[in-house]
């Protein structure tokens, strides 16, 4: 199990994306990690050069699924610890 128990320091960042306080069993880390790799994938994509515009803003919308998904999943595991 992973425990989070850190405060998040990006001021962007919700508190409804927060993990401190929730414990993580080793499957809820590893459906993370996915949404982190393939946030990280789309990211260097979208800084290479040659990427096009019309890439860039699918890209961006991919990343905001990402967010929302994780999001998601974030809340309906601090709902289960409550």
């Amino acid at each position: 199990m992973t425990t989070i128990s850190h405060l998040c320091n990006d001021t962007r960042e919700s508190c409804r994306s927060s993990l401190v306080g929730i414990e993580l069993d080793d499957t809820q880390t590893q459906m993370l990690l996915s949404i982190v790799r393939k946030h990280c994938k789309l990211a260097l994509e979208h800084s290479h050069a040659n990427t096009t515009r019309e890439r860039r803003q699918e890209i961006i919308e991919e990343i905001q699924s990402l967010r929302s998904i994780r999001d998601d999943l974030i809340e309906k595991w601090r709902e289960q610890v409550n």
